[in-house]
């Protein structure tokens, strides 16, 4: 009997290659999000300890001018946490959005994937029907030749 291969081939790898360049869709948008989060954690670190800094100023006692600047300095740390955050909604948003690719793409794939096992397990299955006729017409011939002698 002839070889096994499955009429969706192709689709099949064509599945398999969608799935893999959402996988790395994904991957890019983790690290996004992550080198986003890490941005945000900074400007909170750095938010902390101007505030830190300010307070350390005012227990020693300092002019005005040196608070007015530092207040400049805080509005110009919270513009920056502000779009830190929301530069982490945004790579939250597209993680998501690149998570419901994948999974999607995965279903396709499975789906053509089940195919092909039904496909393989259809010709296995013809293959030993096959197998056994063959078996059957041999066991004939030799049970005819015997009783020919």
């Amino acid at each position: 009997m002839k070889r096994f291969r499955s009429r969706v081939t192709a689709l099949r790898e064509l599945r398999q290659r969608r799935e893999d360049e959402a996988l790395q869709v994904h991957a890019r948008a983790l690290r996004t999000r992550k080198a986003a989060e890490d941005r945000l954690q900074a400007c909170l670190g750095a938010l902390f300890q101007h505030h830190q800094d300010v307070q350390a100023d005012l227990m020693n006692g300092c002019p005005a001018s040196r608070l007015a600047q530092q207040d400049g300095y805080r509005l110009l740390l919270e513009q920056r946490w502000q779009e830190s955050r929301q530069q982490v909604a945004e790579a939250a948003a597209a993680t998501e959005a690149s998570l419901q690719a994948l999974l999607q793409t995965r279903r396709d794939r499975e789906v053509v994937e089940k195919f092909c096992a039904k496909e393989l397990a259809d010709h296995q299955r013809e293959q030993l029907r096959e197998d056994q006729k063959n078996l059957d017409e041999m066991a004939l011939r030799r049970r005819v030749a015997d009783l020919s002698y």
